[in-house]
C-alpha cells in the first residue's frame, strides 16, 4: 500500500515509521526531513493545500499525524494549535478526496477528554475537553466526521494515550523532556503506549475500512480506566509491551 503520512517528521511518526516501512511504501510531508528515510518526502507545511494535493496523488491511504505547538500561553501557540490540529486535518482529507484516496487514519488523543486520569472512558463518552490542545483535537475529530459524511471516505480516528518510545515505557516522555510516570486518581500507575504497539495499531487501522470509527489506543493494563475493547474487537489489536 502507498501511504502518505502528513506530519511524517514529528514525534508520532518517529515512533512508528520503522515498522510501517516494513509493510508499506511510506511517503511523508513535513517541514523537516523524516527521522527514518521514506520512499518519498515533500518538504512542505501541513497547511499547504497545493502541496497536500500533489503529495496525495497516487496514494492508497493518508495518515494525519501532524502536531502543533503545545503552548497555549501565547497567541502564536494557540493559532498554531488550531492551524495544525483542525485546519490541516480538513486540508489533508480534502486533498485526499480530490486525489481519489478512499481511506484515512487520523492520529488524535485521549486529551479530547477533560479529567482524563480521573474517570473511566470508552468511545461512547462524548469528548468534552475545553483547553486549547484538547479542544483543537476535538475539532480535528469533527473534521474527520464531516469528511466521512461528505466525501464517503473511511476514516479511523485513533485516540492515543501517552505514546512513548519503547525504551521509556512504562513512563511517558515527549522529548526533550524526561520520562514522566502517570497515575490514576487512586494512585495506580498508568502505563504509557509503547511506540511498537502504536505502530501495530496504525497498521491495523490502515487495513480496516468501515466508515467513521473511533478507537481508544492505550498501553495501560494496570489502572484500566480506559478500555481498548473496541480496538481488540474490531482491529484485532491489544498492547503487547508489558
Amino acid at each position: 500500500m502507498r501511504v502518505l503520512m502528513v506530519g511524517g517528521s514529528g514525534y508520532v511518526a518517529g515512533l512508528v515509521l520503522p515498522l510501517l516501512r516494513e509493510r508499506h511504501e511510506i511517503h511523508t510531508l513535513d517541514l523537516r526531513p523524516p527521522p527514518t528515510p521514506a520512499a518519498g518526502h515533500v518538504l512542505a507545511s501541513a497547511t499547504d493545500p497545493a502541496a497536500l494535493r500533489a503529495a496525495a496523488e497516487g496514494m492508497d491511504a493518508v495518515v494525519h499525524c501532524a502536531m502543533g505547538r503545545h503552548d497555549p500561553r501565547t497567541p502564536e501557540g494557540v493559532s498554531d494549535a488550531f492551524d495544525v490540529n483542525a485546519k490541516s486535518v480538513h486540508l489533508t482529507l480534502s486533498a485526499a478526496h480530490d486525489a481519489g484516496v478512499p481511506h484515512a487514519v487520523h492520529v488524535s488523543s485521549m486529551s479530547v477528554y477533560r479529567d482524563l486520569e480521573l474517570r473511566t472512558l470508552d468511545e461512547s463518552v462524548p469528548p468534552d475537553a475545553t483547553d486549547v490542545y484538547g479542544l483543537t483535537k476535538r475539532l480535528g475529530e469533527q473534521v474527520c466526521a464531516a469528511a466521512a459524511d461528505r466525501f464517503g471516505m473511511s476514516v479511523n480516528v485513533l485516540r492515543l494515550a501517552y505514546p512513548t518510545p519503547d525504551d521509556a515505557w512504562p513512563a511517558w516522555t515527549l522529548p526533550p523532556a524526561e520520562p514522566v510516570p502517570r497515575h490514576a486518581a487512586d494512585g495506580t500507575p498508568i502505563q504509557a503506549l509503547a511506540g511498537s504497539d502504536l505502530a501495530r495499531a496504525l497498521l491495523a487501522a490502515l487495513e480496516h475500512r468501515d466508515g467513521l470509527q473511533f478507537f481508544t489506543i492505550s498501553g495501560d493494563t494496570s489502572a484500566r480506566i480506559w478500555t481498548t475493547a473496541k480496538a481488540r474487537r474490531v482491529l484485532g489489536w491489544t498492547p503487547r509491551v508489558s
